[in-house]
Formats: structure tokens, C-alpha cells, sequence
């Protein structure tokens, strides 16, 4: 974008693809697997000659990539791009697809084959993970974490009656001092010793 439309346009509203990947037949009347929509006016495509250029969109930063994957299995034949292998491979599975060393096929086929494989396979796959050195690492790891949890809650559990003993000390001492003051005023208005005593039952 130039200086000059940059004072006109300080924006650029950049492109938005959407890819829809359909298992209905959503583009059921049409006789293609693929298609692209963008937002077009009604008047525009009613009143354009056949003759004549193809109205544009309204807006061109936005479009719809739409996939019948349906369609795509009945019409499309044999993988020739990496296009077609995703596609093959969501629509019939990892042994429909050609044999590949494309790194990111690879990769994928192999997280499908793991989330594919039966549990009791995964389990006894297991013992060949790890090694004896690998077990001692983990029961140690383990232990620890244990021991660290345990310790944290023993430490909050002694430093909250620690605190409790602490207030209650606290609340004595000065339930005491009241107690004193509380008395000498007494005895100073002339209450006798039971008086007192006996006010200061009184709580």
C-alpha cells in the first residue's frame, strides 16, 4: 500500500479463508467436490449478460472454500497432490491413501494408527517403553511428590494451630487486663471482694 492510500486507508483488512470440510453432500447439485463462495450482489448477478465479465464480489477478503467430502469420494480418483491425500485420507482412512515420506504424512499416519490401536496393545507395548533405569527415575519422581505434598500439608496443618494458640494466648492476655481494670474500679465505688467475684463471673 502506497504513502497516499495509506492516508486514505491507514487500515488493510487482510484475508479471511474459511475451508469447510462437509461429510453431507452440501454441494449435492452441483457436479464438483470443491467450490468457492464469496459474498456477491443479488442485482449485479441478475442483470449481468451472459456475454459479459463475471460480477465480482462485494467484498474479496472474505472466502468460503467448501468440500463435499461425499462428492469427493464418488468423483475424485487416485491421489495427485497433497490435497487429494488429506482429503483421501479423511474420507476412507490411512490404508486408502499411497505409500509416502513426506514428513507431515508420516506424522499423521502414525497419530492414527496410535488413537486406532486397540488398549490391550497399547499395555502391552508398555514394557518395551521404558527401561529398568527409567522405572527407578519414575518411583523415585513419584516418592518424592508424595513426600513434598505430604510435608506442604503437615506444615499447613501445624502453622494453623499455631496461629489458633496464638490468638487464644492473645485473647487471654487481654481478657485478663480487662479483668484487672474491671475490678480495680469496682473496688474503688466501694464493692465488697464477693461483688467483684461475682461481676466478673459474669461474661
Amino acid at each position: 500500500m502506497s504513502d497516499e492510500q495509506k492516508k486514505v486507508h491507514y487500515y488493510e483488512v487482510p484475508e479471511t479463508v474459511s475451508i469447510w470440510l462437509c461429510g453431507f453432500s452440501i454441494l449435492k447439485p452441483r457436479n464438483t467436490y470443491k467450490d468457492t463462495w464469496m459474498l456477491y450482489s443479488k442485482y449485479d448477478v441478475n442483470q449481468r449478460d451472459k456475454n459479459a465479465v463475471e460480477p465480482l464480489p462485494l467484498f474479496s477478503k472474505n472466502k468460503y472454500i467448501v468440500v463435499d467430502l461425499i462428492k469427493f469420494a464418488k468423483l475424485h480418483k487416485g491421489v495427485n497432490s497433497h490435497e487429494d491425500f488429506w482429503l483421501q485420507l479423511l474420507c476412507e482412512g490411512p490404508l486408502s491413501v499411497p505409500e509416502t515420506e513426506n514428513p507431515l504424512f508420516l506424522n499423521a499416519l502414525d497419530r492414527l494408527r496410535v488413537s486406532n490401536a486397540k488398549p490391550e496393545l497399547l499395555k502391552s507395548m508398555e514394557e518395551y517403553m521404558f527401561d529398568e533405569k527409567h522405572v527407578y527415575e519414575a518411583i523415585m519422581a513419584e516418592t518424592y511428590l508424595k513426600g513434598e505434598a505430604k510435608g506442604r500439608a503437615d506444615g499447613i496443618e501445624q502453622g494453623f494451630e499455631q496461629g489458633v494458640q496464638q490468638e487464644r494466648e492473645k485473647n487471654e492476655t487481654e481478657n485478663a487486663a480487662r479483668d484487672k481494670k474491671i475490678a480495680e474500679y469496682l473496688r474503688s465505688i466501694g464493692v465488697s471482694a464477693e461483688g467483684v467475684a461475682t461481676a466478673l463471673s459474669i461474661k
